[in-house]
């Protein structure tokens, strides 16, 4: 059964091959009586099934699996499994290009603005992804990513040369408007651990948010009004995504952002803040730290009527979730009022099962020529210093060649780096046909190999009860009663 959830706490997973990874994530959501969210990252996961097709822009939709794809088979397995589920448009993104976003979550740095041209092929883009989505069964959710019009370069400006910009770049009605709303104000939130804390903005803290970040506002609004103008009357909630930007989220500015939003026209459920995780790595960080920062932001965010989404949320491999201690923390804070995503940790679970294997196995066989095949096309790029290059890229390559020049049982390690945050290229190659040949052949050996299907759907299983049991889902669907008695 498909629905819109609302605002309510959730996990909400990645489903970048949907035969493999649905089943038994609606099995765990089933066991544990959650309604939860299925969802593909357009631009970069997922794309119209002309670009699937086609095969020229591999890391547009670089999964291989097309929006029409995942939703219908997301919206069937729902129904077979009798279980409530959400679908959504995950990190709907104006963005110069898909190399340009995974480099940078990948650790490869931020680059930020948007050429005009840039803005208006995102934005025709944006409505192509929706037209395959109309076509279909429409989405019940859409994450919006404006984070390259964000300009962060204003916090490095002298308080002169910031006043100077903002009299000169905004409009003066809208400048009274935010001065009336913001300045000499006191904003008080109570969190649920007992804390107070007060936000108070001066005119400088108000200039700079909005030269930071209006530019990002308006898109998102944008964005939102092609994803209506494609899903009609049907009714869908939306995120905004702040959590690629390179620094943290600050309270005073996630206040502004959502209650500008809000004040232009847009009630948003969720916002995903920068709390300081990366892509598939573990939080290092001091835990009394990290409740600090999230029972602050949650006060706030909670306060405008909106839940924090937590992105980023695999670890560095598939058993050590994010960290130790980091789950059990966001739910002892929050009381488990959030949204909690993950994706390319489930392929690099089945990655790591199939890892396994004995030598010479269908599994291990394929195994070892898909981590080849990424090795070749990573090298491929440090040499020449194109595609997916980056600095950070080439030191993972680095370390990883001279770690098996002295250990080779380190060969073909499936927690290498380089591996890790790259495996994904794997679903992306194509042969002289254009066919994506180890995607291919992965799932037709998943579907005839009974060992490896009953090993990872055990394995996915258990993950999936990890994150519900550790982050506190379980029974969202009768809590909030989102089914009839």
């Amino acid at each position: 059964m498909r629905k819109y959830l609302g605002p309510i706490p959730h996990p909400a997973i990645g489903i970048r091959l949907p035969d493999i990874v649905v089943p038994p994530v609606l099995k765990a959501f089933k066991a544990r009586d959650v309604a939860g969210t299925l969802m593909l990252s357009y631009h970069r996961e997922t794309a119209p099934t002309r670009i699937i097709k086609e095969a020229k822009d591999l890391l547009r939709g670089h999964t291989g699996t097309s929006i029409e794809e995942y939703i219908t088979k997301a919206t069937r397995y729902a129904d077979y499994y009798g279980v409530v589920v959400e679908v959504e448009a995950d990190h709907v993104s104006l963005m110069a290009s898909p190399e340009r976003a995974i480099k940078r979550i990948a650790g490869g740095g931020f680059e930020y603005g948007l050429t005009k041209e840039e803005i208006e092929e995102s934005l025709r883009y944006i409505e192509e992804e929706f037209r395959e989505v109309s076509r279909v069964s429409g989405v019940d959710f859409v994450t919006i990513d404006t984070c390259e019009l964000i300009d962060l370069g204003v916090d490095e400006k002298s308080s002169e040369e910031v006043m100077s910009l903002y009299e000169d770049k905004i409009d003066g009605d809208y400048r009274r408007e935010l001065e009336k709303t913001y300045v000499g104000r006191r904003f008080y939130f109570i969190s649920d651990t007992g804390n107070i804390y007060v936000l108070k903005f001066t005119k400088l803290d108000v200039a700079r948010l909005a030269l930071k970040y209006i530019e990002s506002i308006k898109y998102v609004l944008e964005v939102y009004k092609i994803a209506r103008k494609y899903l009609g009357e049907r009714e869908f909630g939306v995120e905004v995504a702040l959590d690629e930007l390179p620094v943290e989220t600050r309270p005073k500015d996630l206040f502004f952002y959502v209650r500008e939003l809000d004040r232009l026209g847009l009630r948003i459920d969720f916002i995903a803040p920068n709390v300081g995780f990366k892509k598939r790595e573990d939080y290092d960080g001091d835990l009394d730290e990290l409740a600090g920062k999230i029972d602050e932001l949650h006060s706030v965010a909670r306060s405008l009527g909106v839940l924090l989404s937590f992105h980023s949320g695999s670890g560095a491999h598939p058993y050590s979730d994010k960290g130790y201690g980091v789950w059990e923390t966001i739910r002892d804070v929050t009381n488990g009022m959030v949204k909690y995503k993950v994706s390319g940790v489930y392929i690099q679970l089945l990655l790591e099962v199939m890892s396994r294997f004995p030598q010479g196995s269908k599994p291990r066989r394929l195994y070892e020529e898909i981590f080849d095949t990424v090795l070749d096309r990573v090298r491929e790029y440090v040499k020449s210093k194109t595609g997916l290059y980056s600095l950070h890229l080439e030191e993972m390559l680095k370390e990883y060649e001279e770690i098996v020049k002295v250990d080779k049982s380190y060969e073909r390690n499936p927690r290498a780096d380089f591996f890790r945050h790259y495996f994904f290229i794997f679903q992306a190659v194509v042969d002289e046909k254009g066919k994506r040949y180890l995607r291919d052949r992965l799932l037709e050996l998943y579907s005839e190999d009974r060992e490896l299907r009953e090993e990872y759907t055990r394995e996915a299983y258990e993950l999936t009860l990890r994150i519900i049991d550790k982050l506190g889902f379980e029974g969202n669907i009768v809590y909030y009663n989102l089914v009839e008695s």
